[in-house]
């Protein structure tokens, strides 16, 4: 019999459960070759506009979600993006997708925040249907994205990523993620 599943939010003191977690993820997708520190998590942790919420069967984690909070400059509250949404492929399909949703909503709820939005890739149908089944609405919006590099050592920086919603899209250019 397994494990009851529990889902809770993480704080500085697991740390190296986040640890843990991380070390779980694939690779190049998901995370570099070295794993942050202890006090690197325990420092992000321990920031209340950090949420992280993971899924653990008895100490094995099976996933996670991550989000951030911030000030709306254009109206007077707090909005949610939310980042990550992992489970292990072994845990997948039992569930642990929308539990971490669910206690992530919750927990935004009760402290007041107006919105929450995320993205996916356009071909990530399972994560579509996680997000409806947990109550978005469904996507409006294609996009491309873009992200610079900061760390890299040029003279303007690598771009990688551009976001770019339509009615600004180029006719010729993709609907789809560009990495």
């Amino acid at each position: 019999m397994n494990a009851p599943i529990e889902v809770r939010r993480l704080s500085a003191g697991d740390a190296m459960r986040m640890q843990t977690i991380v070390a779980m993820l694939p690779q190049p997708e998901w995370r570099g070759a070295e794993i942050p520190s202890l006090s690197y998590l325990a420092r992000a942790l321990a920031n209340p506009d950090i949420y992280v919420f993971a899924a653990f069967e008895g100490k094995r984690p099976m996933g996670f979600v991550s989000a951030y909070r911030f000030p709306s400059l254009a109206k007077q509250c707090d909005l949610v993006y939310i980042y990550d949404v992992y489970v292990a492929a072994a845990d997948q399909d039992r569930g642990v997708g929308r539990r971490l949703m669910d206690r992530m909503i919750a927990e935004c709820r009760q402290d007041g925040i107006a919105e929450a939005w995320f993205g996916t890739d356009l071909d990530n149908q399972a994560a579509q249907r996680l997000y409806v089944s947990a109550g978005s609405r469904e996507p409006g919006e294609k996009y491309l994205q873009f992200e610079f590099d900061l760390a890299a050592a040029s003279d303007k920086g690598k771009v990688t990523w551009l976001a770019l919603y339509p009615p600004r899209l180029p006719r010729n250019a993709s609907s789809r993620w560009v990495r």
